[in-house]
């Protein structure tokens, strides 16, 4: 059995905790054996390899809770394509497993991807035959007929249809259910503010899902699904925009207390406010999703991190540029790391395995330039990966945002013109 000393300038061992001075995280094959302070800790690591990383501070592994690893952020893609078959689709999904890495994601929730693809890469990455992060798949998502994401797959009507399609999900491995509340923007005729599955539909899906032990999630952009899914008490809201049927982001103070009552955690998807250019909707711009996240951390709704990396122009090694949205809303450095670390294992029902540096949690650890407590900006400078023991060795730096504004420009009109909203380029 192997073990390793990572010795670190600082090392915070979970977003509540005291940042230690000088500290060292002791690794023996994938788990963390002890924490602390290297003059405490010296005496006992003798014989043991140092890997000394010097002026960084080493804390948990970050999460990713809303990913999609078959897409191609590069440019265009919407949620219709189908051409590329799935053998295809596992190079891809590795290579941007491998990305989320650079960004010091060791954990991400694959929240849509074709057939058995997802679980392909997941038990790869379990069995060490590829290195990536931790997965959680949903597989195809539960969706209606010309509803989003149709084409992966998951199209489901009326209580007994929706109860198959969560049953189905359970036989083939999927770690939770993913739900098309609303229609989305990336699939053209599905309009955002729009709910898909009637109240009785939504609750069949959580009552089916409860009793095969899966948290469900849900896109759920406009107002209407938003509520759907906080009375059939879902697990967790994914974007949460507030769109009403005039195509305006407005906060429903209402149903947000519904959220809070039903204790349902919202994972934003800040990462579509860093676009410079708005190419995707009003209710994507900058201050829009400031003002709604400040409402939800007003109320004390549980947040999330999520990047929605995959969709057009949201690459997924800039994990960090979300981050600055949150700190826009008001979210402090410590609150900030707790919905990217301990807060969201929790969530992802893993606070008993990840999240935190401690003993007999599994060796996820990331380590960033700077000091995050006093500017979330060092997220952007990770210097080692290490996930469940192994190390990230080919590291590479984050690049800068490319001139893209044209590519940008043509894709607001396209994708616009396909959710029936007029663009505003």
């Amino acid at each position: 059995m192997t073990a390793q000393a990572i010795r670190a300038a600082r090392v915070l061992p979970s977003s509540s905790s005291h940042l230690i001075q000088d500290g060292v995280v002791l690794v023996q094959d994938d788990r963390i054996k002890l924490v602390g302070h290297w003059a405490t800790l010296e005496k006992d690591l003798e014989g043991v390899a140092v890997r000394d990383l010097g002026d960084v501070t080493l804390m948990p592994g970050l999460f990713d809770c809303h990913v999609h690893l078959q897409l191609d952020p590069s440019g265009i893609n919407t949620s219709t394509e189908v051409s590329t078959t799935d053998e295809e689709l596992i190079p891809l999904m590795t290579a941007n497993a491998s990305r989320l890495l650079d960004a010091g994601v060791t954990t991400a929730r694959d929240l849509g991807s074709r057939g058995m693809t997802a679980i392909l890469l997941r038990d790869k990455i379990k069995k060490g035959q590829v290195i990536g992060p931790r997965l959680q798949c949903a597989n195809a998502p539960l969706t209606v007929e010309n509803g989003h994401a149709n084409a992966m797959g998951g199209v489901c009507r009326g209580v007994e249809g929706v109860r198959a399609e969560v049953r189905k999900r359970h036989a083939e491995g999927a770690d939770l259910i993913k739900v098309m509340a609303t229609g989305g923007f990336m699939t053209a005729g599905s309009h955002p503010s729009k709910a898909c599955f009637s109240q009785e539909e939504m609750t069949a899906i959580a009552d089916e899902a409860r009793r095969l032990g899966m948290p469900v999630t849900t896109h759920a952009t406009g107002t209407e699904g938003i509520e759907r899914a906080a009375d059939a008490r879902f697990r967790s809201i994914e974007h949460c925009a507030w769109i009403t049927e005039s195509g305006n982001a407005t906060f429903d103070k209402r149903v947000a207390q519904k959220l809070l009552d039903n204790k349902l955690t919202v994972c934003p998807t800040m990462n579509t406010a860093c676009v410079e250019h708005d190419y995707f909707c009003p209710w994507d711009k900058r201050d829009v999703i400031v003002s709604n996240l400040r409402s939800l951390r007003d109320m004390g709704i549980r947040i999330m991190v999520g990047t929605d990396a995959g969709i057009g122009f949201c690459p997924f090694e800039r994990y960090a540029d979300g981050l600055t949205v949150l700190a826009d809303a008001g979210y402090t450095p410590r609150e900030i790391i707790a919905a990217a670390t301990d807060m969201a294992a929790t969530e992802c029902g893993l606070s008993e395995e990840t999240g935190r540096l401690e003993p007999g949690y599994a060796a996820d650890l990331a380590a960033f330039s700077g000091n995050p407590l006093g500017d979330i900006r060092a997220f952007a400078e990770p210097r080692f990966v290490m996930a469940c023991g192994r190390e990230h060795k080919e590291l590479r730096p984050i690049p800068p945002v490319g001139d893209v504004s044209e590519a940008k420009k043509m894709t607001l009109q396209v994708l616009r013109r396909g959710a029936g909203l007029q663009s505003q380029a």
